[in-house]
């Protein structure tokens, strides 16, 4: 995707035309540190971080993209999710322009990207590095950043074949404990994937007792490492209200939500994406802010009400900076953006910039 930038310069984000393998190499060359980013400070996990506007898993599949992005404000960076073994990316495409509905449409690119509108569809598989190759990489994003950010890395557990939950928690377990050894400032569980073992077609956290057992498994594996877990859309909120108030115990905070699932069409109706296991697409981006909002809402509500007392990192169409000032207003911890990283990088700085101007006006006058 083309951005034009101040002056005219143009920055290609990511090609929606080249692989997922292509594009994790070549990461974008992006503008320069603002010689001005205002301090926007914010504490979490007993660190202070230089601002409270993040990038979710996803866009940062290893240390180049990581190092890319840390000179622009964020104060919290996610290392893409890694798994146990090697898995390939599914084949391109991966990335589209779409339009939100059941089925999802993919849409041509805009001639212009207005980050307050833009919609993505995403099908990637969760693909994964050998882990001697991602702890490695692990260590070098760590070593990227500076003393004020923190340094999330994302974890799945990969099902074995006639594998159960036992299997499926261990794995989960072992990815967490090589990420923490590897320099993770905050391990994040990723349960917004398959659970191969239902009945039914579910993601992990729609199971209670299967997510409960996973994060207690990581607990137990990680020690004191913070740990969050990240949650897809719930079903209702009695159903997230039960996945929190099972899981708090073992967890430091939640991310949420990861998305929606959707069926991917073409214009003319027919399947977008090819392959095994490529039926539903994920879609991210303006369309699912309204979902994720309401949820991060529910959550910070409970939390107040006294429920549990967990961090809660807000995630989910936050595409403009008055969305992540939304988030944080409702009591988010901290705002992570995906899509806006692709389509708006200075995002972080623009928010920071725009807080320190509405500080600065609600002084009083002398």
């Amino acid at each position: 995707m083309e951005l034009r930038l101040a002056g005219g310069r143009v920055l290609i984000a990511y090609r929606l035309n080249r692989s997922f393998a292509w594009n994790a190499a070549h990461p974008p060359r992006l503008p320069p540190r603002p010689r001005q980013v205002p301090p926007a400070t914010v504490n979490l996990f007993d660190r202070t971080l230089e601002g409270p506007v993040g990038i979710a898993a996803g866009p940062l599949p290893n240390a180049k993209w990581i190092a890319a992005y840390a000179r622009l404000g964020y104060g919290l960076l996610t290392y893409s999710t890694v798994r146990s073994r090697e898995h390939p990316a599914s084949r391109a495409p991966n990335l589209a322009f779409c339009r939100l509905g059941d089925p999802t449409t993919i849409e041509p690119t805009p001639r212009r990207l207005d980050p307050a509108a833009v919609t993505l569809a995403y099908s990637f598989g969760l693909p994964s590095a050998t882990p001697d190759v991602w702890r490695a990489d692990v260590k070098r994003a760590r070593a990227a950043l500076g003393p004020k950010q923190l340094l999330v890395v994302s974890v799945v557990g990969t099902p074995a074949p006639d594998g159960d939950g036992e299997q499926l928690a261990a794995d989960y377990a072992a990815c967490a404990r090589w990420a923490a050894e590897a320099g993770a400032d905050v391990v994040e569980v990723h349960l917004s994937a398959p659970d191969t073992a239902a009945e039914r077609a579910q993601m992990v956290y729609e199971d209670v007792a299967l997510s409960t057992h996973i994060v207690q498994r990581v607990r137990r594996a990680v020690g004191l490492k913070p740990v969050v877990a990240k949650v897809g859309a719930a079903r209702s909120p009695r159903a997230l209200h039960d996945l929190a108030t099972a899981t708090a115990r073992w967890l430091d905070g939640f991310t949420l939500i990861n998305g929606l699932q959707r069926r991917l069409v073409n214009p003319d109706g027919a399947p977008a994406l090819t392959g095994p296991g490529r039926e539903l697409a994920g879609v991210s981006g303006a369309a699912v802010w309204e979902h994720g909002r309401v949820q991060v809402a529910e959550l910070c509500a409970w939390r107040k009400a006294g429920a549990w007392d967990r961090v809660v990192f807000a995630v989910g169409g936050i595409t403009t900076v008055e969305r992540a000032r939304a988030s944080l207003e409702s009591g988010a911890n901290a705002a992570l953006v995906a899509t806006a990283a692709l389509v708006d990088p200075l995002l972080a700085a623009r928010f920071r910039g725009a807080r320190v101007a509405a500080e600065v006006a609600r002084r009083p006058r002398r």
